[in-house]
């Protein structure tokens, strides 16, 4: 090769290797030469403004650490993700949501967490469900995302049905549903006991199993529905609307939400999730509603399914995997994800945070929600989250309108779900 040639040759392998040098070190390289953690979220303020506080907390802590915080709106968030994992450039820390995580551990995408026996004893079992695969830990949840077990209730419409409040038993409940539905010309105007939105139907049929000691897992993570515990769970929910008419499907699927309509007026209990109470005060500036439990569908415990809910994982990827896992486990430290609880208005995961008083102090309503959360079981292996809703969602409406039964629809449901956890294993 000509000396020439030779020299071209050799600088252009010393300007590939410098590249490729400064493309693997940029990324956790800051402007000051700083080690920095790129950090993704979803675009949610408060949560954002809890982040943001904590992250200038351990940057203040860990002055050689800088973090850069990118979020992106909700509606893209989730394929964004997949992208940067599937292109093997992953941010170090990644915010997901509990049923996202398994995707990602089984696939070997994330950073195990060490210490998983310890950690199993200081959080509610319900929430770390998702963040586990094959007995190792994938993350840290930093809420409990709690739909069901709680509702709204508007306390002047008891009164002037001269109701005591909250009902104590499901019999009360649906019996004071009866006397506080109100109806005219136009149909149902205000709604006496409320379940119907895209996620409390199947939270609520899911919970009602439970509280009969059923199951709805099987073998080999298929469902289960066709079972007594199921068809009476499924029979109950479509006679609220069919038979009871204490509610109806009016506005299912509506823009709007459930507690949207409760805060409004149009109904007079309400199954939804603590996290809605921070919406009335603030966007509907409404005082007059308390949070409740819902009593136990039987005389067991309330015992009901959740999902894992927003946490942080680090990628397998990452090169800092040391220092993104000292920040996640920053994130989760006692007093930290206290302040976090308290500001994003969620429910903790961690016992100790929980039970602290000061946490019940600045958030009243959480009383009902807190005295539930030994009673939740993690939702379990859903492969797809949003078809095994629409399953369930998509069957109640026909068994409602009464174009199948409910053993049909029982039926059409577990089929369903059972070929989408086999093409995803």
């Amino acid at each position: 090769m000509p000396t020439k040639v030779l020299n071209h040759f050799i600088l252009l392998i010393l300007i590939t290797v410098m590249l490729a040098g400064c493309a693997s070190n940029s990324k956790n390289v800051g402007s000051s030469g700083k080690t920095k953690i790129v950090f993704w979220a979803h675009q949610e303020s408060a949560m954002n403004d809890a982040y943001n506080k904590l992250i200038k907390a351990y940057e203040a802590k860990h002055p050689d650490i800088e973090i850069e915080f990118q979020t992106f709106p909700y509606d893209v968030y989730n394929q964004k993700l997949k992208a940067s994992f599937s292109a093997q450039n992953p941010p170090d820390v990644a915010e997901m949501f509990g049923t996202w995580v398994p995707e990602y551990s089984k696939n070997g995408a994330l950073t195990e967490v060490p210490n998983i026996d310890k950690i199993s004893k200081e959080y509610y079992p319900a929430p770390l469900g998702a963040y586990q695969y094959n007995g190792k830990l994938y993350g840290l949840p930093l809420e409990y995302n709690l739909e069901n077990g709680g509702m709204l209730l508007h306390p002047e419409m008891f009164k002037n049905k001269g109701l005591e409040y909250p009902p104590k038993t499901w019999a009360d409940l649906v019996e004071n549903a009866k006397t506080l539905t109100v109806r005219n010309d136009n149909g149902i105007q205000i709604k006496g006991f409320d379940f119907v939105s895209l996620d409390n139907i199947t939270f609520t049929f899911l919970s009602m199993i439970l509280q009969q000691n059923g199951k709805y897992w099987g073998t080999d993570n298929h469902v289960s529905f066709q079972t007594p515990e199921a068809i009476r769970a499924m029979n109950t929910l479509t006679s609220l609307v069919s038979v009871d008419k204490v509610t109806d499907l009016s506005v299912f699927g509506g823009q709007l939400d459930s507690s949207d309509y409760f805060f409004r007026g149009n109904s007079a209990m309400t199954y939804r999730g603590p996290w809605t109470v921070a919406s009335g005060l603030d966007n509907y500036k409404v005082k007059d509603f308390e949070y409740v439990p819902v009593p136990s569908f039987t005389n067991e415990n309330p015992y009901f399914a959740a999902e894992s809910g927003w946490g942080v994982v680090v990628a397998s990827k990452s090169e800092i995997q040391k220092q993104a896992l000292s920040f996640i486990q920053f994130l989760s430290e006692n007093e930290n994800l206290l302040q976090w609880n308290v500001s994003t208005f969620t429910v903790p995961a961690k016992k100790e945070v929980a039970n602290n008083p000061e946490f019940l102090k600045k958030n009243p309503y959480m009383k009902a929600p807190l005295d539930i959360l030994k009673y939740g079981q993690w939702m379990g292996p859903i492969a797809d989250r949003d078809y095994f809703f629409k399953q369930i969602n998509d069957n109640f409406q026909l068994i409602v309108s009464g174009q199948i039964t409910v053993e049909t629809g029982l039926g059409n449901i577990e089929k369903s779900i059972n070929s989408s956890q086999d093409q995803h294993k």
